[in-house]
């Protein structure tokens, strides 16, 4: 069982999320609610799946977000900014997808699916 969480997670999750759903059927919650709530939370792991991708893509290298003020000897000390034509090279390496925006964005597609069909098809 270990075995199969560990090799396919988006396919344990997505079997997780079947379940959770038909319990929250079972207990006879309303289907719109459902299904907003899978929509919701299908959205937020896209975007999450997304600053993933841009993390690991190396998007965010050259910002530098500094609201202190420094002394002069700190100011000496203080690393220098990287050179544009670095921050250009390391930029345009081709973009990666990690394991864990692959995991949301597979869970994340199968809940808005989910819960569109949810939504359309409640009374």
């Amino acid at each position: 069982m270990r075995d199969l969480i560990k090799q396919r997670p988006a396919l344990t999750g997505i079997v997780l999320v079947a379940i959770v759903n038909l319990i929250m059927i079972v207990l006879g919650l309303p289907l719109m609610g459902i299904g907003n709530l899978d929509f919701l939370v299908g959205l937020f792991l896209l975007v999450l799946a997304s600053i993933f991708i841009v993390g690991s893509g190396h998007l965010f290298t050259g910002w530098r977000f500094s609201f202190k003020k420094k002394s002069d000897l700190e100011a000496e000390n203080a690393p220098k900014h990287p050179a544009a034509k670095d921050v250009a090279s390391i930029k345009n390496q081709p973009i990666k997808v990690n394991k864990y925006a692959r995991f949301c964005l597979r869970v994340g597609g199968f809940m808005l699916v989910l819960g569109i069909v949810l939504t359309s098809i409640a009374p």
